[in-house]
């Protein structure tokens, strides 16, 4: 996903659904039109555990090629409720590196 190319809040959203949650985590039966932006991504809503958060985490520092410090995540845990938060988390990381 890293280019030159500047990038929507609607791009960042789509590609956190699409390679970031359905093919990093390997999910089947479901599509990124099936995930809301505003749903939460771990327990209700989506379903996904904490354990999945390193798998996130490791695919928005593939995807957008930011880093994450892991250390951190409880410090950064609303930035991980919905793909909306993480797509704003994401988009304001990559404007900060511009």
């Amino acid at each position: 996903m890293q280019s030159n190319k500047v990038l929507t809040i609607e791009d960042i959203s789509y590609v956190i659904k699409q390679k970031v949650i359905i093919e990093n985590l390997e999910l089947t039966g479901i599509t990124a039109g099936d995930i809301q932006d505003t749903e939460p991504i771990f327990g209700e809503g989506l379903g996904l555990e904490s354990v999945d958060t390193i798998y996130i985490v490791k695919g928005i520092e593939k995807e957008f090629g930011i880093k994450v410090d892991i250390k951190k995540i409880n410090s950064l845990r609303k930035h991980f409720y919905s793909v909306e938060t993480l797509a704003q988390y994401v988009l304001s990381h990559l404007q900060q590196t511009k």
